[in-house]
């Protein structure tokens, strides 16, 4: 009997020590893991706080393309809808065939981005650069381009309906073919560009600087010249005479439309 109760009082003890030991070690672990955690987020605002420091508020390339690639995983199209990318630096980031309607990009940075096929209608681009970016067949309908950076961006069959790209410089760049009727481009910088083909119906061109520009079959329909510069120009008459005005514009052989 007395054998009995011992083995029962030693198994109780047991029992009670294993558990509180068990208790500890709980806790122990349970501590370790917020104390990680702790650590994790002091790393996490450390790095937000450099990034910051260094970069502002911009979203970095390196973060778009992380959610182009878990889009890719999931099968599915990168969608930023109204996303504000403000001076964003996106240069050489590949969104082609992205939703980007009614996106702010206000001074991003897309320098050599791929923006093929993209929807950029209703996006505000002012001041944007753009310089060499890939926008062949993207929609940018109603988008906003003051002031934006162009300069041989390829734009090649490009829907720019009703776009304003007043004041952008566009030098070089390739608009042929692209869809531009009721776009506002006055006082754009067009040097040496192409707009072969181009849909310039009604597009208000005045002040525009089109010298040795490309406008072979263009349709300059009800468009606005007045007081740009088409010299050197390979645009015919006969094109010019739609041309809703030409008053003082500088002709393609320099002299000066009365």
């Amino acid at each position: 009997m007395g054998k009995e109760l011992l083995g029962v009082l030693t198994g109780g003890f047991l029992a009670i020590i294993g558990g509180i030991a068990g208790s500890w070690v709980n806790n122990w672990l349970t501590a370790r893991r917020e104390e990680r955690l702790q650590s994790q987020r002091r790393i996490a605002e450390l790095l937000e706080s450099a990034r910051k420091q260094m970069f502002g508020d911009r979203i970095l390339g390196v973060e778009i393309e992380a959610w182009i690639r878990d889009a890719q995983a999931r099968g599915g199209r990168v969608d930023l809808y109204g996303a504000n990318l403000t001076r964003a630096y996106l240069a050489g980031v590949d969104l082609s065939n992205a939703r980007l309607t009614r996106a702010t990009l206000q001074e991003a940075d897309l320098t050599h981005a791929k923006l093929v096929g993209a929807d950029l209608n209703g996006v505000d681009l002012s001041a944007a650069e753009l310089g060499e970016a890939d926008l062949r067949g993207a929609s940018l309908v109603n988008a906003r381009l003051p002031k934006a950076f162009l300069v041989r961006a390829n734009l090649n069959t490009a829907w720019l309906i009703g776009a304003n790209l007043c004041g952008a410089s566009l030098h070089f760049a390739d608009l042929s073919g692209a869809h531009l009727s009721d776009a506002n481009m006055s006082e754009a910088v067009l040097q040496e560009a192409n707009l072969s083909g181009a849909d310039l119906v009604d597009v208000d061109l005045s002040k525009a600087f089109l010298e040795g520009a490309n406008l072979i079959a263009a349709d300059l329909s009800g468009a606005d010249l007045s007081e740009a510069n088409l010299h050197l120009a390979s645009v015919n008459r006969a094109q010019l005479s739609h041309a809703k005005s030409l008053r003082d514009a500088i002709m393609p052989d320099g002299t000066k439309h009365e």
